[in-house]
């Protein structure tokens, strides 16, 4: 350029340094997909680990009533989770483990199902009227 600043032959025009837009736009679209993404395998993880303790439930809940049922238990009998007798009944004759870390307590009786601290964990059953209990 001279003092006038008109360019002189031979000079190049430089334009300045920019990160094209679709760039940018596509980097931000990757990022908000990875965040929901993330959301939504949080719900489904949380989802599983409660499947997986309504299974346990219906495996304990299985168990105290055919070990009832062979020791000649009376309905209004109450049962222990800690029974070695009704264990045998689990698979690896043990208590399962809530995979949140909730604990398994045993109905009152053994027509009452067994409970998980976790709120949500819970074994739903029909009632002698047909409907599910509220």
């Amino acid at each position: 350029m001279n003092t006038e600043g008109e360019m002189s032959a031979g000079q190049d025009i430089k334009q300045p340094n920019r990160f094209p837009f679709f760039k940018v736009a596509a980097a931000v679209g990757v990022g908000i997909i990875f965040v929901i993404g993330l959301v939504f395998e949080e719900g489904a993880r949380k989802r599983r680990a409660e499947m997986t303790c309504i299974a346990y439930l219906k495996q304990i809940d299985g168990a105290a009533k055919a070990w009832a049922l062979e020791n000649k238990k009376a309905p209004s009998d109450t049962y222990s989770l800690t029974e070695p007798t009704m264990l045998a009944y689990l698979k690896g004759s043990a208590l399962p483990i809530c995979p949140l870390g909730g604990t398994y307590s045993p109905g009152s009786r053994f027509y009452d199902v067994p409970k998980c601290s976790i709120p949500g964990h819970q074994l739903l059953y029909k009632t002698s009227m047909g409907g599910y209990p509220r």
